[in-house]
């Protein structure tokens, strides 16, 4: 009988741990949540430290963008490093918007480089269409910032694809107190002082789909940011023949002064006749390092190189933002600040 009871008591001990365990588990995480929204609303300014305080007592890489530099500049375009995917941050009189959210990977990262960059809500998301390596981080983005505009492509799955907006997003962003819209082509969304507006890639009464392959890609949005004599282009991974076609439509007017380079540098964007039209000063091009996709491409820059335009890549310097002031555009890539620091 004896040796029977043994078995028993381990049992009740055991349920008993296990029980222990799960409350302790939910009581540290309401504690985490309790001290992150203390260190959100209330940190830097007593005891608890902000979040890049933290994170350097921590030992957290400190690669995000400098806040000093965006908060003292007027109009900004960050373009952060995601890795493989893309995510870039305008900035205009301090009022943001936020074009793509990278991986579901980076999601973390990107939200962290945001809080230390001082981003505390975004007046839009746009997301320019809906592959895994820019719309991953929309569920961080959504948990994390207020958001006041969702943004989304005219997108709808066609000719057998698959492809579509994250599961539950419209729905999730709504509740959280978020605007969702969709796009139309020259519709304008003011930033401060500054304006962007979509070019391609939103709804429209034209005929002009009929011309492009039915792919998420080719459905990016086009946008196009101006303030002061400032413009910068973003085509999200629009391809050759959708390039085509916003030369077709929009000529010369696509001038501008800053330029993400088209799918991460991929051959098959930044055309000829795309680079013709926009002549920029700088390009950017997003992209993880040692990527299997050969991103970017040869191809496209000694297209750039050709045309005389300087190049930075997130994949050699991590993130980097672009600065305009008087006339003079400006690169402040985020390790390479680090370095000469």
């Amino acid at each position: 009988m004896g040796s029977m009871r043994k078995p028993k008591r381990r049992t009740r001990r055991r349920g008993l741990s296990r029980r222990l365990r799960r409350a302790l588990v939910g009581v540290m995480a309401l504690l985490a949540a309790a001290l992150a929204f203390a260190i959100e609303y209330t940190g830097g300014r007593g005891v608890l430290p902000d979040w890049s305080e933290l994170y350097a007592l921590l030992g957290v890489p400190m690669d995000a963008p400098d806040a000093t530099l965006l908060e003292n500049s007027t109009t900004t375009v960050t373009v952060l490093d995601v890795g493989q995917g893309d995510a870039v941050l305008v900035g205009q009189d301090g009022v943001y918007c936020l074009i793509d959210t990278g991986t579901a990977e980076s999601g973390p990262v990107l939200v962290r480089d945001l809080q230390l960059a001082g981003v505390t809500e975004l007046e839009y998301l746009f997301l320019t269409h809906p592959h895994a390596d820019h719309t991953g981080g929309v569920w961080d983005v959504l948990e994390s910032l207020p958001v006041g505009e969702l943004v989304l492509a005219d997108w709808q799955p066609r000719d057998g694809d698959e492809t579509d907006w994250p599961y539950g997003l419209t729905d999730y962003a709504a509740e959280a107190g978020t605007t969702v819209t969709v796009a139309a082509d020259g519709e304008d969304y003011i930033l401060g002082d500054g304006t962007l507006t979509v070019l391609q890639g939103g709804s429209t009464e034209e005929t002009y789909r009929d011309q492009l392959p039915g792919d998420a890609n080719n459905a990016s949005l086009c946008l196009l940011f101006e303030a002061g004599g400032f413009r910068y282009l973003s085509t999200g991974d629009a391809e050759t023949k959708a390039e085509r076609l916003l030369v077709d439509r929009y000529g010369r007017s696509l001038q501008a002064t800053l330029y993400k380079a088209g799918h991460h540098g991929s051959q098959t964007s930044s055309s000829e006749e795309l680079l013709a039209a926009v002549r920029p000063q700088m390009a950017a091009i997003s992209c993880g390092v040692d990527n299997d996709y050969g991103h970017p491409h040869a191809t496209v820059l000694r297209r750039l190189q050709e045309y005389g335009v300087e190049v930075w890549r997130t994949d050699t310097v991590g993130s980097i933002t672009f600065t305009y002031h008087n006339g003079a555009l400006e690169a402040h890539p985020v390790q390479l600040q680090d370095a000469a620091a």
